[in-house]
């Protein structure tokens, strides 16, 4: 089972993910309503991401992209038009940033990546507290198809069933793997719910996307001040 590129402009993934600029591009109107230029603190992005951004703010913001060594190492260096710089970093603790460093902090997919319950606790207050707005996606818990491996319901299973079901065979688009490696994969992807993200991000406005009528992935949001 291949996964669907996000890139691809006739995939499911690439048209929502374009619909969901409508909650960036918001907050980019109410900053570039104030001053002439916006920069943006992509945290845990990817350079491509961004060609679904309206080309009309191409020459009004810098966005920076904080990865791992690891990402930093594997991002295209694709011209997109975009003032782009990509340094290496800690979304969970970045005290090299100060409070409102950035006109808007922005995180796609990445929360539910970072590990522990207290790392998210982590990039989620250092999102708050470096950007003057603040956007922020996540896959819901409580939609029944798990993104990461197209399977449903397997991310409802517990922690040692999981455990073993990726160790003994494929699991939607990721391949059957050792023990060690699916406790990796396991500590790699723990998805969000809605109570979990209101609790870790309360001051934010807290919406939902939807795919038939369900809540597919959350997203929170904090309008530039």
């Amino acid at each position: 089972m291949q996964r669907p590129d996000a890139n691809d402009p006739t995939s499911i993934r690439y048209k929502m993910r374009r619909a969901r600029f409508v909650w960036v591009e918001k907050l980019l109107d109410q900053i570039l309503a104030t001053k002439d230029h916006a920069t943006i603190l992509d945290i845990g992005g990817r350079r491509d991401y961004w060609k679904l951004l309206d080309p009309k703010y191409h020459d009004r913001i810098t966005i920076t992209i904080l990865n791992t060594e690891e990402d930093v190492g594997k991002e295209s260096v694709e011209d997109i038009g975009i003032k782009i710089e990509t340094v290496v970093g800690d979304g969970t603790h970045m005290p090299e940033y100060g409070d409102g460093s950035f006109d808007m902090t922005h995180s796609n997919s990445v929360i539910e990546h970072v590990g522990l319950y207290r790392d998210m606790a982590g990039l989620a207050a250092e999102t708050m507290r470096v950007g003057r707005a603040y956007y922020l996606q996540t896959p819901n818990f409580w939609f029944p198809l798990e993104p990461h491996y197209g399977v449903p319901f397997v991310h409802w299973l517990p922690e040692p069933t999981r455990l073993w079901c990726h160790s003994t065979f494929n699991v939607g688009f990721a391949r059957k793997c050792s023990f060690e490696d699916a406790l990796v994969r396991i500590d790699h992807t723990r998805i969000v719910s809605r109570r979990l993200l209101r609790h870790l991000m309360p001051d934010g406005v807290h919406e939902s996307e939807k795919f038939f009528g369900l809540n597919k992935s959350l997203i929170v949001y904090r309008d530039y001040r």
